[in-house]
């Protein structure tokens, strides 16, 4: 992927769109993140300040697109929270960019959270966080390349503790992956120990190559299709079957539909959210589905 000073532009693209999200009213707020404009260049949070600016930038994206990029987070947020308020200390980010998890959850206060990604991004994003207290209880920060660089060696060598069960979070990162890359990260989270849970994002395929980008009406988006073009998807159908055989069995599988009733509507909230992009949570034993209440919901 292409970067722009070390961060991709899309990384800064999904946290522009939780920074207009911050700006809702709390009742009305899906995501509450009060650090996303540390982390991000200050030229793009002094544009996106300017209401005409940011309306620029929202009409240039396909429709929905904010909406799909917030309704990810806050499941996934829930997913997160879930976890550590049942006691499980291991949290690992992968491909984090400029998640800012560590630094805005407070139920991660027992947690450490290893954040996976490219050396140089980390050094931007850190020295962006340093004057901002991780909630976190200890982050430790993992450079490496997922496409050329064994994640376990990488892992191991952060202190992650392999008898202990973790929850890998993988947001907005698949679609850029190699389908041997995907399956090689799913395939390590199998092999963690009992109780380890993955929540990833993933496209639909025909979003995959010339559809990559599809609605994009901003003048640079040929560029960005042709540095950060989206290689990998999956059809919802075909989702259980790929991670059977990559070692892991679904637990749960969120989109539009899911969205709406969970969140939405509760909140009298109108948001339009974008059908090509889904969230699933998986996990290394056999149940398929969650007893009653277990989902994030």
């Amino acid at each position: 992927m292409a970067r722009s000073r070390g961060v991709s532009r899309t990384a800064s693209g999904a946290a522009l769109c939780r920074l207009v999200e911050q700006q809702q009213p709390p009742g009305l707020r899906q995501v509450d993140d009060p650090v996303v404009a540390t982390v991000l260049d200050p030229i793009l949070v002094m544009v996106s300040g300017v209401e005409a600016m940011q309306r620029a930038f929202i009409d240039s994206l396909p429709a929905g697109t904010r909406g799909g990029v917030v309704m990810r987070t806050r499941y996934i947020d829930d997913v997160v929270t879930a976890w550590a308020e049942s006691g499980r200390t291991q949290v690992v980010i992968l491909g984090a960019g400029l998640d800012t998890r560590a630094h805005r959850l407070s139920c991660l206060a027992r947690c450490t959270v290893f954040e996976a990604d490219l050396p140089e991004i980390q050094r931007e994003k850190r020295s962006r966080l340093r004057a901002v207290p991780a909630r976190a209880g200890e982050v430790r920060y993992v450079g490496i390349d997922f496409e050329t660089q064994p994640l376990p060696d990488a892992l191991a060598a952060a202190g992650f503790d392999a008898g202990l069960p973790a929850l890998f979070v993988w947001e907005g990162v698949t679609q850029y992956l190699s389908e041997p890359a995907v399956r090689s990260t799913m395939a390590f989270v199998a092999g963690c120990a009992p109780g380890s849970m993955l929540v990833f994002t993933y496209v639909l395929p025909s979003l995959v190559g010339d559809g990559a980008y599809q609605g994009w009406s901003d003048p640079f988006t040929q560029q960005l299709a042709a540095t950060e073009g989206w290689i990998f998807g999956i059809e919802p159908t075909d989702l259980e079957s790929f991670l059977t055989t990559s070692g892991l069995a679904l637990i749960d599988h969120v989109g539009v539909p899911e969205y709406r009733a969970r969140y939405l509507d509760p909140a009298g909230r109108r948001l339009e959210v974008n059908p090509g992009e889904r969230v699933a949570l998986a996990g290394v034993r056999a149940e398929r589905h969650p007893p009653s209440g277990d989902a994030p919901s």
